[in-house]
């Protein structure tokens, strides 16, 4: 049996879980994103820093996600 460890909460966002198995487990209203080590969990959190360090979002215009940019790789019900 795997145990987990919360280590961060968002209400009504998401949470993130450190699991005994050494995978980060990410979950998100509607998608978890499971990280195999601390490495990948770490370079995921850099991709987000990049990501709101970006010019996209200084420009509203320039931030709009089309669905064409969108791949869903697992959907929960």
């Amino acid at each position: 049996m795997h145990r987990q460890m919360l280590l961060s909460v968002c209400k009504d966002f998401g949470y993130v879980y450190k699991c005994s198995c050494g995978q980060y487990h990410v979950h998100l209203k509607g998608v978890t994103i499971y990280l195999e080590d601390e490495a990948q969990f770490c370079r995921f959190l850099e991709m987000l820093e990049q990501a709101c360090k970006s010019d996209n979002f200084a420009d509203p215009n320039k931030s709009k996600l089309e669905r064409s940019q969108l791949k869903i790789v697992k959907k929960y019900e």
